[in-house]
Order: C-alpha cells, then structure tokens, then sequence
C-alpha cells in the first residue's frame, strides 16, 4: 500500500468528485483513477461508489480512510518533531480547555508547561464537546480537558476520567426563590444552558426528568460563559456552575450577586479527550500530564510546586 494511493483517498474523500481531487494533488483524473484501482486492488474490496453526483465511500473504504487519515496526522507530528528537534521548525499544538479549568489550574499549568517547552506554540480553544469532538476526528486538535459523559463520547474518541467536580443551581442574590430546595419551583423560571450533544446541562436535564420533573419550560442555550454570568446576575434567569466559581475568591460569584440554590445536582466528570489509537506528540504528553497532576492536586487540597513533574 503506497503513500500515493492513501493520499487520493484522503483527496476523494475530503472533494467529494474525482476532479476536484485531482485537482488538490496537481495529477490528470486519469492519474488519480488508476492510484484508486490500484489501491481498492490491493485491499479487494471497492472503495468508492461513483456517480454523476461524484464520489462517496463504501463500508470498505470509510475504514482505510480513517486509518489513513490518523497515519497522516501521526506523520505530520513526526516531521513537525523532527524540524523542532533539528532546528527546522516550531511545534504547534492544539488543545481544548472547559472554562472550569480555565478558571482554576490553567495558569499554573501554563506557567509550569512553559518552563519545560519554552518554545512550543500553543493554541487554545473553549472546550465544550461540540467543539472539540469534530476538531479531534478532523485532527485539528491534539487533545481537549472537558467535562463530558463518558457514556455518550463518540466511538472515534478516548475519554480518560481525571476528577468529579460539584455543580449547583446558580441565580442571583435576591431571586424570588433564593435558598429554595424544591426543584420543581424552579421549573417556571427561564434557564441559561448549553444544551449540545454530551454537555452537562443534558445530563442535568435528564436527570431532572429521571426524577419525574418536567424540565424548565424556557432555555436559552447559549456556551458563553460570559452570557451566561451577566444575565444570571441581573435577571431572575438561572443556571448550573461549578463549584470552582464560588470556592476561589479570585472569580468573585458571590461578589459578582450570585448565590447557590439548596439543590443536589450530580457530580460533573473532567477529563481527557482524544483520537483513539493516536498516539500524541511528546509535547502534548508533557502538556496533558500536567492538567493530570495539577487537577488531582487542587481536589485532593494540596499544593503543586513546580518541581513536582520533570519532562517527558
């Protein structure tokens, strides 16, 4: 199985018609159709089903072309590693951070990440699930810290469980039903949540439901952390944050007017997401050990000195 055959699948695949593939590689269609008999040759089994509309993959090919597809991404992080190692190039990575970690051991993890690779170029991206989950399929993304169910994470993704973490009922300080327990009261009210696909509001939803509750009647759905704060704080709408918002004084929920509700919502979990059989990069592993360590340390209640992780 050559390089070439790989790279027009990817090509078919990601164009959608033999032309435009064609195109993208700089080869005649000729080219690119014979690279594809030659591959669904050697595989036996056909690849591609073609039609005046163009090209769609089979059971078959949806197969090889997501195996190619992590190959060339493992591939490009092997080059980029080996132009950083020689001097030739930067390492760039990719990661997803929910707001709670954003809010709470991100800046220690910077701080300590920085020290270790001094010279990685780093992007970061709001982790909520129905950002990150496509940009790590597509491979634009080599790993996210978010709060998801590990039950509901597609069958292309890994999901290492680090820390559960408490949520509550959050609105403002003089709310009509401040101090309330009773759930149902609460159900005429309007609700800020991020209601996509594996989120925490889903799960709260659903657990309200479970309970034999009517969920609230009125949501917005909004995952701005930012939209969320301002409209708590100056109307009778409500939402869930975690714990982190009023255990750290440095974000100010209570001086910002917010109190919590007597309400037991179930623990949200915080962990690692990524490409199955992808292994990552070494920066990226230094990076994602680092979220481990300082985010057992901050639930266990200890302190983490920068001395306590040596490079990968």
């Amino acid at each position: 199985m050559k390089q070439h055959h790989l790279k027009a699948l990817l090509a078919a695949a990601q164009t959608g018609t033999i032309r435009a593939a064609a195109r993208q590689l700089n080869l005649s269609q000729a080219a690119l159709t014979k690279s594809l008999k030659e591959l669904e040759g050697e595989v036996g089994a056909e690849l591609l089903i073609r039609s005046y509309r163009g090209v769609q993959l089979t059971a078959a090919g949806k197969i090889l072309h997501d195996r190619a597809k992590v190959a060339r991404q493992q591939l490009d992080i092997a080059q980029s590693e080996i132009h950083a190692l020689t001097g030739q190039g930067q390492i760039k990575l990719s990661v997803g951070v929910t707001p709670m970690v954003v809010l709470s051991v991100l800046p220690d993890v910077w701080a300590h990440f920085r020290r270790l690779r001094p010279l990685v170029a780093l992007n970061l991206r709001e982790g909520l699930p129905s950002i990150v989950a496509p940009a790590l399929v597509e491979g634009e993304m080599d790993f996210a810290v978010i709060m998801a169910e590990p039950a509901l994470v597609p069958e292309a993704l890994s999901f290492e469980p680090l820390v559960r973490t408490a949520f509550y009922v959050v609105g403002r300080k003089g709310h009509p039903m401040a101090g309330t327990g009773d759930v149902q009261s609460l159900m005429d009210y309007e609700w800020i949540l991020s209601m996509h696909a594996g989120s925490y509001s889903e799960r709260v939803v659903n657990w309200m439901i479970s309970r034999g509750l009517a969920p609230p009647r009125r949501i917005l759905d909004t995952n701005s952390t930012l939209i969320n704060w301002q409209l708590v704080s100056s109307t009778d709408m409500l939402t869930v944050l975690p714990a982190v918002f009023f255990e750290d004084p440095s974000i100010g929920a209570q001086t910002a007017g917010l109190v919590r509700f007597d309400v037991d919502l179930p623990d949200a979990v915080l962990g690692i997401l990524r490409l199955k059989h992808a292994p990552p990069s070494t920066a990226a592993a230094t990076l994602a050990d680092l979220f481990r360590h300082y985010l057992r340390q901050q639930q266990s209640g200890g302190g983490a000195a920068l001395g306590d992780i040596k490079p990968l």
